[in-house]
């Protein structure tokens, strides 16, 4: 049985502190991997909690890839193979976790919008009003004001668990424009991985800047190692807490394997790209991957487009430290892209919490409509042949539905029924590798983001025709 003294929890919630302890004993090698952890029931009579508490810690384990749920059998710590001990600190894990709870240029819900608009309306006019003159029209430097890089520093401390020097972050005009810069550090002989299915634009990217790009498939825990390795690239661009399309998360042991990769060859990096990761609707955030890189081979990158707007094209990246260097050397002659006005004002959405709290509200509000979509699709005759994929995850879900009509069948029918295109993509034009052979068996699987909902779009949705066999 597993001993902890619940009592030592402090300010930690008591699932949180429960998660932390079983996550830190398998980590360190004290529940073996393919151990069975207690039932929830008995673990919670053990440590004198509510089972409510075991099942939301062993829930966190679970998405995080800790632990394996068995149907009829339990609970098992995972294998974690080529880990390295890395662990954050309970002080930043703390910090993580209290802050609660596509990439395809979608729209987001007109409340989000409007709430967006508000709150970066308000912090032009008091930037402009109340800032220092010579810090707001000033030019800015070529990796953003430090103001700026202060604040995310310490967003990301308390959002993400990571502790990061502001002279290693870079601002830029959005993400494309970072991963422009990305592939010019990378030199011309790079060649960079991209999971397939993914985001075709970052293919483009990486191609339109002369860089040789491999695709590698999925499995159930992430990037296939095998595929990486025979890939032949230097560079992995991921998504490791909600990949896009899929919305797979990368399990821990996977990510162990990715940072070995990385570490075995002088040269290899990874980029991490935590384009929503604010938006996971049920559980503790997903610890960025970043948070267990002891050998400084993870390049950070996120933006501000999901939760303010893609609009504003305001993205950062956070370099190791061998990378810094060599873009002071090579690429600090760029004049900043952004704006040093929008800078302090974003700076000020930061500093102050108002950031913190609209994204609260717009993650409810997703979550809101994500429950009412599901529950919207329970209800209907057909309910068994549909059925929702990491609806927790982040922005967006992935609809499976067993029906003879193919995907873009689907998709013309739900556009003539009235729904925006963006509200039901056929994941099948997210993949590079084109499946062969009769798939009028497969079932069919569609990208619905939550940011494109709103009631009527959910009715349209709920009632739409996928079993018809064909429209010709």
């Amino acid at each position: 049985m597993l001993n902890y003294d619940m009592a030592a929890h402090g300010s930690e919630s008591l699932y949180g502190y429960l998660y932390q302890r079983i996550r830190d004993d398998i980590v360190e090698g004290e529940i073996a991997a393919g151990s069975r952890l207690p039932s929830k029931r008995s673990l919670a009579e053990h440590l004198g909690v509510s089972v409510a508490t075991v099942e939301g810690a062993y829930g966190q384990l679970v998405a995080e890839g800790y632990v394996s749920a068995r149907a009829r059998s339990g609970y098992y710590a995972c294998d974690l193979p080529g880990m390295v001990a890395h662990v954050a600190s309970p002080q930043v894990d703390a910090a993580v976790h209290a802050s609660g709870d596509s990439q395809t240029d979608l729209s987001r819900p007109a409340g989000a919008s409007l709430d967006a608009a508000r709150l970066w309306s308000r912090a032009l006019r008091q930037t402009l009003t109340c800032e220092p003159e010579e810090e707001v029209f000033c030019p800015a430097p070529a990796q953003g004001t430090l103001r700026l890089r202060r604040a995310i520093a310490a967003h990301l401390r308390q959002t993400r668990g990571l502790v990061v020097d502001p002279a290693r972050i870079v601002v830029g005009a959005g993400a494309q424009m970072l991963d422009v810069m990305i592939a010019q550090l990378m030199g011309q002989a790079s060649v960079f991985a991209l999971k397939d299915p993914g985001y075709v634009r970052l293919t483009r990217i990486y191609e339109a800047c002369g860089r040789g790009v491999r695709h590698v498939p999925l499995d159930g825990w992430g990037v296939q190692m095998a595929g990486l390795e025979a890939s032949g690239a230097n560079v992995l661009h991921l998504m490791p807490s909600h990949q896009f399309p899929t919305g797979l998360v990368t399990s821990i042991s996977r990510r162990y394997e990715l940072m070995g990769w990385a570490s075995a060859q002088e040269g290899r990096w990874l980029v991490e790209d935590d384009y929503d990761c604010e938006f996971r609707l049920a559980g503790r955030p997903v610890p960025a991957l970043a948070s267990i890189d002891a050998d400084g081979r993870v390049i950070y990158t996120n933006t501000f487009s999901k939760s303010l707007g893609a609009a504003l094209r305001l993205a950062y990246m956070v370099l190791p430290e061998e990378l810094m260097e060599r873009y002071s050397r090579e690429l600090g002659f760029y004049s900043s892209t952004v704006s040093s006005v929008q800078q302090v004002a974003l700076a000020r959405i930061l500093e102050g919490g108002d950031y913190e709290r609209h994204v609260a509200r717009v993650r409810k509000r997703c979550r809101d409509l994500r429950d009412e979509l599901v529950g919207a699709l329970r209800a209907r005759p057909d309910a068994g042949r549909i059925g929702v994929e990491q609806a927790d995850a982040g922005l967006h879900l992935v609809l499976r539905v067993d029906t003879k009509a193919s995907e873009e069948e689907i998709a013309v029918r739900a556009v003539a029924a009235g729904l925006p295109e963006a509200c039901l993509v056929p994941l099948s034009r997210c993949a590079f590798e084109r499946a062969g052979g009769d798939r009028s068996g497969a079932a069919r699987r569609f990208v619905v983001p939550y940011d494109a909902l709103d009631p009527n779009r959910i009715a349209i949705l709920a009632s739409l025709a996928f079993d018809e066999p064909s429209l010709k």
